[in-house]
């Protein structure tokens, strides 16, 4: 579904009659804080055109300056040719119960920090950020992590904080994805239209609040594991409630309408009449200076990110990155930053809000801020194929052409001797071209020439299709994987599942990039086309032109700022980078 239609959508919902004059005014205990009037009704964000042929959902897109992208889009039809075998469908089936159908036409992401939302049984966490959540059949929960520091590791502990019961609705499905979010619908069958959704969830990365969207009146009915102290509906006035659990940690409540959060058991909370809209949840800082911090979150409480795209712009010394919030709602949403964001981050387009952090993250600490546009500056570093520092000292030139020359002869000249699967294959083949590369500065050229022959008459029989355990194309998850993988999760450190793609062929395109610059001629428009595919396949660039033969950055968050191995298994943490 497109973001525009989506966020236009939800606009109209929250913008009905008996809603449109509602203001909301605080009544306060306290006179420290007297935060501004903000309104209730909602109106569509103002956001730049979609451009045309764009892909249906996700709305980044990337120019690029004086970088041209060099890979080709080629059908892969044409460059693995099917009468051999090499275009098959992967034995793990999407599944279409988890996701809307009408997102199918385009590939379906394998490796993004919500994969876990439509793997398995899709009820494992996905980190959010700050918050870890979870879509069950006909409940959410939400949690705000906890760390357990030890010697040797930081890890995140999960406790149902919060379990939200959507009832009426069992079923769960992705409705709509984009660069910076995921959309969770809850619908009555799982061949439900969307508009019949009675609730709809939107995991945005970096919100302040967790939110789900009631799209008919529903009794907010909410769980904790921890006991319910104290429920306090008066201080903040209608619509606001701040409930205090025993294991220290206090949450602000924010609801259309004027109904009251009662406590009905230890650990139960219900509102007295149902409520129509949005749903907020933030967890308070224990700071003494909660009241502040209130108040600003009262302030953003309608300015509710639904979505949002990241546009990228570079040149040879640096890459721009802007982050941009798609809103329902009035004012700027209250956003979390990571310490990789605020070290580039300009100081233009958010005011930082130190009331409300900062929020505990495995990465670091999460500081508040308010603004709609995230405007981040990148220093590219120039990269050779030489280390930056030449070498001079005839000693150490001397030994190390010693060095090359027996590493160069020690490369087994048939190739069956070598690995199976690409990851250990690819690294074989990465550590020829290195050796070559080595080679080739020390001036042993009969080294380097060695090392080329070797390397390029090993890779011959993958890019030809030829060697036991072939590359193909997948059709049903759009992808390049092994033959052995299609079938065998745990094949080749489950390949076939996407886990590693980014190391796997990352080896690749380093080797063909060597034997590029050192023989020209060896990269004829066949094997172009054959490593093409496998950049395209974990690096496909958010264009205006989608490539429709793989997802878009398949293994890259733009928000994280790096890259999860993980493919289509579920994992308890959410996603991992694994190495690293």
């Amino acid at each position: 579904m497109p973001l525009s239609d989506r966020i236009r959508r939800l606009a109209e919902r929250f913008s009905a009659p008996d809603q449109q004059n509602r203001t909301f005014e605080p009544q306060y205990q306290s006179s420290a804080i007297q935060p501004q009037r903000a309104t209730s009704n909602y109106e569509p964000p103002q956001l730049p055109p979609r451009p045309e042929n764009s892909s249906s959902s996700n709305t980044h897109t990337a120019e690029t300056n004086n970088i041209p992208l060099l890979w080709s889009s080629e059908d892969p039809c044409a460059v693995l040719d099917p009468s051999t075998g090499r275009i098959a469908a992967n034995a793990y089936k999407v599944k279409r119960e988890l996701i809307d159908a009408r997102l199918l036409s385009r590939a379906v992401p394998t490796n993004a920090w919500w994969e876990n939302l439509i793997v398995e049984n899709g009820d494992q966490p996905v980190l959010v950020a700050p918050y870890m959540v979870k879509c069950l059949a006909g409940a959410v929960v939400v949690c705000a992590p906890t760390p357990l520091e030890e010697d040797h590791f930081v890890a995140s502990v999960w406790h149902d904080d919060w379990t939200i019961r959507v009832s009426a609705c069992p079923h769960r499905r992705v409705a709509a994805f984009d660069a910076l979010s995921v959309t969770v619908d809850y619908v009555e069958a799982p061949e439900a239209p969307h508009e019949s959704a009675a609730a709809t969830v939107p995991l945005v990365k970096g919100s302040a609040f967790a939110t789900i969207f009631f799209n008919r009146p529903t009794v907010l009915d909410m769980t904790s594991v921890h006991a319910v102290l104290n429920v306090d509906c008066t201080t903040y006035g209608p619509g606001t409630a701040v409930i205090e659990l025993n294991n220290g940690a206090s949450w602000l409540v924010c609801y259309d309408g004027d109904a009251v959060l009662c406590q009905r058991d230890g650990s139960r909370i219900e509102s007295s009449k149902p409520i129509h809209g949005a749903a907020r949840l933030v967890l308070l800082p224990k700071a003494s200076n909660r009241h502040e911090a209130a108040g600003a979150l009262l302030l953003a409480r309608y300015a509710i990110p639904v979505g949002g795209s990241v546009d990228v712009q570079a040149s040879t010394d640096e890459a721009v990155f802007e982050l941009t919030w798609a809103t329902v709602g009035h004012g700027d949403p209250l956003m979390c930053t990571l310490p990789h964001h605020r070290q580039i981050m300009t100081d233009d387009c958010v005011q930082r809000i130190d009331a409300l952090g900062p929020f505990w993250s495995s990465k670091g600490p999460m500081h508040v801020v308010q603004g709609r546009t995230w405007r981040l500056i990148e220093r590219i570093e120039r990269l050779g194929f030489s280390g930056s520092t030449q070498l001079t000292d005839p000693v150490h030139i001397d030994r190390l052409r010693e060095l090359v020359a027996a590493d160069a002869a020690s490369l087994p000249e048939d190739p069956s001797v070598l690995p199976p699967d690409p990851y250990f294959f690819g690294k074989a083949l990465a550590r020829a071209a290195r050796i070559a590369l080595i080679a080739d500065e020390v001036g042993d050229n009969a080294s380097c020439q060695h090392a080329v022959d070797r390397a390029t008459a090993w890779v011959e029989p993958w890019i030809c299709g030829t060697n036991s355990n072939n590359i193909v194309y997948d059709t049903e998850w759009r992808g390049i994987v092994t033959r052995a993988g299609l079938h065998d999760p745990g094949a080749d450190f489950g390949q076939g599942r996407y886990n590693d793609h980014h190391f796997h062929y990352g080896y690749f395109v380093y080797a063909a990039a060597v034997f590029a610059r050192l023989r020209p001629q060896w990269l004829d428009q066949r094997r172009r086309a054959f490593i093409d595919l496998l950049a395209r396949d974990y690096c496909t660039p958010p264009t205006t032109q989608a490539d429709a033969a793989f997802p878009q950055m398949r293994c890259f968050d733009m928000y994280d700022g790096h890259s999860w191995a993980a493919g289509l298994f579920p994992f308890a943490d959410s996603r991992n980078q694994e190495s690293t």
